[in-house]
C-alpha cells in the first residue's frame, strides 16, 4: 500500500527520489511485476507507471541511497521490523548481534487488494482528515488498523472511487444543454460534504476541475437525487458594486426569480419560486481529498428550464449559481446541470 500510494503522489516532493534510490530492492521490483500486470488492464495505471519510468530515466546515473523515506513518512509504514536468524543449535544464547533485514511492507500476493483498499477508501467512519494529513500516512494508518487488527470500515463515498458516467442524455440532448459532454470511467479526486440547514448534500468531484456528480441522500444513506453539473462561467467581482451586482438584498441576480444564461435563455427559480427576490442558500461545503481538508462557504441559488428533449432525454436543464469564498479568494461560479440515475453511476 505505501508503494501504491507513492505511485500516485509522484509529483510530491521526495517520491521519485525514493523509487530511484530503491529500484534495485527486491520488493520494489516485486511489485513492479505486479503493478505491470495490473496495468495491461488499466489506462489509468499505465500513465501513471510510464511516468515514473520518465522520472527514473531522467536520473539514470545519478548515486543511489538506499532505504532513504521521503521526509514525512514514518519508518514503520515503509519496513518492517529486522528479524535476526540466529545460529542453528545456538539460539538460546546468540549474542552474535547479526543484522536482520528490513524488507518493505509488500504481500505481493495481495497487491492487487492493497491498491483496491488505496484507490477505494481514504478513513473509516466518515471522519475528516487532518489538513497534516498525506495519502501516505493515510495508507500507513490503514496498515497499522490491518497489523492490529482493528475492523477498518470505508464510507461509501471515497476519494479514488470510480464512477460509471453513461453517454445516453448527452447524445439525445446535443445542443439543448449546454453541459459538456461527459462519459466513461472516472475517478472522484474529492469529496464534498454540504450542510445547509436539514439538507445534506455529497458532492462527487472529477478530475477535469470543473465537474460534479451531486447526491441527495435518502435516511438509508443511498442517493435519491442525482445532478450532474459542469462549470460553464466564472466571475470575479471587482469591487463592492460588482458584488452588488450579485448578492444586493433587492436586486442582486443571486435569487432573483429567473436568471438569463449569455446566449439569452431564461431559466426559472427552482428554489421559493415567486415574483420576487428571495435570499440565496447559504452552503457550508467541507471537502476532502488527498491533500486533506478545506471549506468552503457559499450563497446558491438553483434555477431550471425545459430543453424540449424528448423522453428518455433529460427533460431539465439546471443553471447553479453561486457566490465563493473559497480559502480566502471569492468568485461568483455558474453551473450548468442534469438529472442523471443515480443507478447508472454503478456506485460500489
Amino acid at each position: 500500500m505505501f508503494l501504491w500510494a507513492l505511485l500516485s503522489n509522484l509529483n510530491r516532493p521526495g517520491t521519485g527520489e525514493w523509487f530511484h534510490n530503491n529500484q534495485n530492492d527486491p520488493g520494489y521490483q516485486e511489485w513492479r511485476r505486479e503493478a505491470e500486470r495490473q496495468a495491461q488492464d488499466n489506462a489509468e495505471l499505465r500513465t501513471k507507471l510510464d511516468e515514473l519510468d520518465r522520472q527514473l530515466k531522467e536520473r539514470d546515473g545519478q548515486p543511489r541511497t538506499p532505504g532513504t523515506l521521503p521526509a514525512d513518512v514514518p519508518p514503520e509504514v515503509a519496513e518492517a521490523q529486522p528479524t535476526r536468524t540466529p545460529d542453528i543449535g545456538n539460539a538460546a544464547n546468540d549474542n552474535s548481534g547479526g543484522t536482520g533485514l528490513l524488507l518493505p511492507i509488500l504481500a505481493v500476493g495481495v497487491g492487487g487488494a492493497a491498491f483496491f483498499v488505496w484507490r477505494r477508501a481514504s478513513r473509516s467512519g466518515g471522519s475528516t482528515v487532518p489538513s497534516s494529513s498525506t495519502p501516505i500516512s493515510t495508507a500507513g494508518n490503514i496498515l497499522k488498523r490491518k497489523m492490529s487488527g482493528e475492523t477498518y470500515t470505508p464510507s461509501k463515498f471515497r476519494v479514488g472511487m470510480t464512477l460509471s458516467l453513461d453517454p445516453t442524455p448527452f447524445v439525445l440532448a446535443g445542443s439543448a444543454i449546454k453541459l459538456p459532454e461527459l462519459s466513461g470511467q472516472v475517478s472522484v479526486t474529492a469529496i464534498g460534504r454540504v450542510m445547509s440547514g436539514n439538507t445534506q448534500l455529497v458532492r462527487l468531484y472529477l478530475p477535469d476541475g470543473s465537474s460534479l456528480v451531486q447526491l441527495h441522500l435518502d435516511a438509508s444513506g443511498d442517493p435519491d437525487e442525482c445532478r450532474l453539473f459542469a462549470t460553464i462561467d466564472e466571475v470575479t467581482p471587482a469591487d463592492a458594486d460588482e458584488w452588488g451586482a450579485w448578492l444586493d438584498k433587492n436586486e442582486g441576480m443571486i435569487g432573483w426569480p429567473d436568471f438569463q444564461t449569455k446566449d439569452g435563455k431564461t431559466y426559472d427559480r427552482v428554489w421559493s419560486p415567486s415574483e420576487r427576490r428571495v435570499e440565496p442558500r447559504k452552503f457550508t461545503e467541507t471537502i476532502e481529498d488527498l491533500a486533506g481538508t478545506r471549506t468552503v462557504e457559499s450563497e446558491v441559488m438553483l434555477y431550471a428550464a425545459a430543453t424540449g428533449v424528448p423522453e428518455p432525454g433529460p427533460a431539465t436543464e439546471y443553471i447553479m449559481v453561486s457566490a465563493l469564498q473559497d480559502a480566502g479568494r471569492a468568485s461568483v461560479e455558474i453551473r450548468s446541470g442534469i438529472d442523471i440515475n443515480p443507478v447508472t453511476l454503478q456506485l460500489a
